[in-house]
């Protein structure tokens, strides 16, 4: 196993709050508490109050099933209800910002790929807005799936999701098509989105509720795999909804990469955040959840246990 299970969870959950923190705080320098993409500047303003609602709702969302067990929505609503957000329960979502609040759902659910849809479809019928297909939330959750169980291959990815989806032809299905042709041909970051711009506008698709983030997080993700600085950086400076996109390119190679591949840096800054710090805590009660721990004290200071995906070392 190249990365333990509990790595992974806290890649995910620290990797997409280091993409949208890039976007959020000091604008053109891109600061992550004190770290910056140019050069060293002074701390910022407190993440969490930039932070996007989408990203608070996934917050409340991994609160909920840790204190739940299961998805509850109402709780997770109870829970959200308490933060200074102007969502409400009747909110829709793109699919983008859905994948984002659902991402403690992709880590929860991600051994059991029938289960993830269902929960992820149960949770769509109320963030996602309603002209969009459901399923495009789950692309995301499969990739992380995929990730966590030892089974993303970067070459592959895109025509395994593509499967995924299923046969009929939707607008996520050739915005994705559209971006593995143009990561073979080496095409740029601009080239990309003027690529997948006039792809939904031939759809005569409002961009705002495009999917272009999501395809745009494939882009960034996979034209540097192995390099979470580079493709998170990339994708906080690009041109269409970067919060949405950077979060979640870093969910995306914060799951694969770990969080051993986030710059150290970035991960020294986080600590020095409340959200940086939650972040990882969550991600820690989360995995005992999954993994059925009871006595969750002693597993949180020792760290002897080693936990794995379902079937990577031996069966669950």
């Amino acid at each position: 196993m190249k990365y333990s299970l509990l790595s992974r969870f806290r890649g995910a959950l620290l990797g997409s709050l280091v993409g949208e923190t890039l976007v959020c705080v000091g604008c053109q320098e891109r600061l992550l508490g004190g770290v910056s993409l140019t050069s060293p500047k002074p701390e910022d303003a407190q993440t969490n109050q930039t932070l996007s609602d989408w990203s608070q709702l996934a917050t409340c969302g991994t609160e909920s099933l840790i204190r739940c067990g299961k998805v509850n929505l109402e709780d997770w609503w109870l829970l959200f209800e308490k933060t200074p957000s102007s969502l409400s329960f009747k909110s829709a979502g793109t699919s983008s910002e859905a994948a984002v609040a659902t991402l403690p759902i992709a880590l929860f659910f991600h051994e059991d790929q029938v289960k993830l849809r269902q929960q992820l479809l149960a949770c769509a019928d109320v963030l996602q807005h309603k002209s969009e297909a459901p399923e495009a939330i789950s692309v995301v959750a499969y990739a992380i799936a995929l990730a966590l169980t030892e089974k993303l291959d970067v070459a592959t990815l895109i025509p395994q999701t593509l499967d995924y989806l299923g046969t009929s032809q939707t607008p996520l299905k050739r915005q994705l098509e559209q971006v593995h042709i143009l990561l073979e041909q080496g095409a740029g970051l601009d080239t990309t989105l003027t690529h997948l711009r006039r792809e939904a506008q031939s759809r005569g698709e409002p961009l705002g509720h495009s999917h272009i983030s999501i395809a745009l997080a494939f882009y960034c993700f996979l034209a540097t795999p192995e390099d979470f600085r580079l493709g998170v950086s990339r994708a906080a400076r690009s041109q269409y909804q970067p919060q949405i996109t950077a979060a979640l390119t870093g969910a995306l190679a914060g799951a694969y990469n770990s969080i051993i591949g986030i710059p150290v840096g970035w991960r020294l800054a986080a600590n020095r955040i409340s959200s940086g710090i939650q972040r990882l805590q969550l991600a820690d009660r989360l995995l005992e959840v999954w993994a059925g721990v009871y006595d969750v004290p002693p597993f949180a200071q020792g760290q002897l246990l080693t936990v794995a995906a379902p079937r990577v070392i031996q069966p669950r």
